[in-house]
């Protein structure tokens, strides 16, 4: 019986880890890879600029 409580904390943890890795890394994506310019931002591998130059 205890060794089903160990693992299960254990799963549980691992799941509150995940968890907060995916938060961090959301919160800190859209500032990763940003370009000099204020309206551009290369995040998530789209460059805001490029796309905007295309449908004009």
């Amino acid at each position: 019986m205890t060794e089903q409580k160990v693992m299960g904390r254990t799963i549980f943890s691992s799941f509150i880890l995940a968890g907060a890795v995916i938060l961090a890394a959301a919160f800190l994506a859209p500032g990763a890879g940003q370009s000099s310019d204020v309206d551009c931002n290369s995040a998530y591998g789209i460059n805001t600029c490029s796309v905007e130059n295309k449908t004009r």
